[in-house]
């Protein structure tokens, strides 16, 4: 266990760097937490089209760059599509949102590879 100790103490900072941008511009339940069931089935339908979408292992930082813009126009066209608010754009210059969009491309890295490795393995050639 001291090995995981030893990753963990390098992976802790960085994990509650990501966890700040998405405390900030993630989406919310109406206590003000982190609505971890609706990011999550939203980056889980993305990353499940973009990992059929590709086809060779090779295409994961394109396809990581591609899911998490589509993931970044999902929350600006969801707020127009459901309550009919006006277009916004993403503050592109605060680091908040910067660490929230760095928390999705990890999050895509992951999931893409992941479902990739299951696609090749289910659906193989």
């Amino acid at each position: 266990m001291e090995i995981v100790d030893m990753i963990w103490g390098y992976v802790a900072p960085i994990w509650s760097w990501l966890l700040e941008g998405v405390a900030a511009y993630g989406p919310h339940t109406a206590g003000g937490e982190i609505n971890w069931m609706f990011l999550g089935l939203q980056m889980g339908v993305i990353a499940l089209v973009m990992a059929l979408l590709m086809q060779q292992f090779g295409a994961i930082l394109i396809f990581t760059v591609v899911g998490t813009i589509v993931h970044v126009v999902v929350d600006i066209a969801l707020p127009m599509v459901r309550a009919g608010a006006g277009f916004e754009m993403p503050p592109v210059t605060d680091m908040a949102y910067l660490q929230y969009v760095a928390f999705a491309a990890v999050a895509y890295l992951i999931g893409i590879t992941v479902l990739f490795i299951l696609k090749s393995i289910v659906l193989p050639r």
